[in-house]
């Protein structure tokens, strides 16, 4: 059943992509009519989709379900109500429909196997690219939040009053973090429970000496606006540091991840293009082949990375 959903779905996805493409005429009578229920209808197997067990195991991967908040995310943005699992479906649809497309192009198993390989390669560099973009986000925002947490401290705020102005009036990622923080402790939850969690939530630079000084300073009632000022002023030096590392690193990065690109891309393109070498790689010798050239380009791109470690 959950296979035939599979197909249902990636049937009226083509359709669809024919439609876009002129292959059907949107024009002619009756023809709108039919593109809309096609479209309703594959609305509600998405929806279904989201809900079989499939769905279901893959929302247990930490990447998978990462993806789909930011798929639900984007449909808020665009003004659609959806849930994760709804978002599943859809990447359960994309997956399912580009690797039959990918078998109808090339008529072999080569074809859905370099699609799969393609979207298991895709989805950790996506999510490594936008850890990568929350790093960098939290750092320029941590100055800030030093000065306001210092402004507030300093004006005879409590902790709790403290930690809740910084998270309405800060902005960016840090200032939810913060608002759950306040919030925990206003229901009761123990300091050093929730300074905690909120240290895991940002993991961010000198999220732990704020912290640490936070729960000192609760205890003991210490005054901590010259120290936040100064850890604030180190904060900025820090990702001035990193920023100018970046750009004098950026040819270096740039080569290293074409080179590494370039073998993956040049072999999934002939797969999908060339039959002689589809029919190639399905022999022993060029099976042999490839995971050779795997294994070595794997680890050369581990060694690049043990040498350059936190710069790639």
């Amino acid at each position: 059943m959950e296979a035939a959903r599979i197909i249902a779905c990636c049937a009226l996805a083509a359709a669809s992509g024919l439609s876009g493409l002129g292959a059907l005429d949107a024009d002619a009578p009756g023809m709108r009519t039919v593109m809309h229920r096609l479209m309703r209808t594959g609305a509600h197997l998405v929806k279904d989709m989201g809900r079989l067990r499939v769905a279901s195991v893959l929302l247990e991967a930490e990447l998978v379900e990462a993806l789909c908040d930011e798929l639900v995310k984007w449909a808020a943005r665009q003004g659609v109500q959806s849930s994760k699992e709804d978002a599943c479906g859809v990447l359960v649809t994309c997956v399912a429909s580009s690797t039959l497309l990918c078998a109808l192009l090339t008529r072999s198993m080569v074809g859905p196997i370099v699609a799969l390989v393609a979207w298991c390669i895709g989805i950790p560099f996506w999510d490594a690219a936008r850890r990568q973009r929350r790093s960098q986000q939290l750092t320029a925002e941590m100055p800030d939040v030093f000065r306001t947490l210092a402004m507030a401290m300093a004006s005879g705020e409590t902790l709790t009053q403290a930690i809740q102005y910084v998270g309405e009036n800060g902005g960016g990622l840090s200032s939810a973090a913060f608002r759950s923080a306040a919030l925990k402790l206003r229901c009761g939850i123990a300091t050093s429970e929730a300074l905690d969690e909120l240290v895991e939530d940002l993991d961010a630079p000198g999220i732990d000496l704020l912290a640490t000084a936070l729960l000192i300073s609760q205890r003991t009632g210490s005054p901590l606006r010259s120290l936040f000022q100064h850890s604030a002023a180190l904060v900025e030096r820090q990702g001035e540091f990193e920023r100018m590392l970046s750009v004098k690193t950026a040819q270096v990065r740039l080569s290293v991840r074409i080179v590494s690109l370039l073998p993956p891309v040049m072999v999934g393109t002939l797969s999908l293009i060339s039959p002689d070498f589809q029919k190639g790689l399905m022999t022993a010798p060029g099976m042999g082949s490839l995971v050779v050239a795997a294994t070595m380009d794997l680890c050369a791109l581990w060694i690049i990375r043990r040498l350059m470690k936190g710069v790639l």
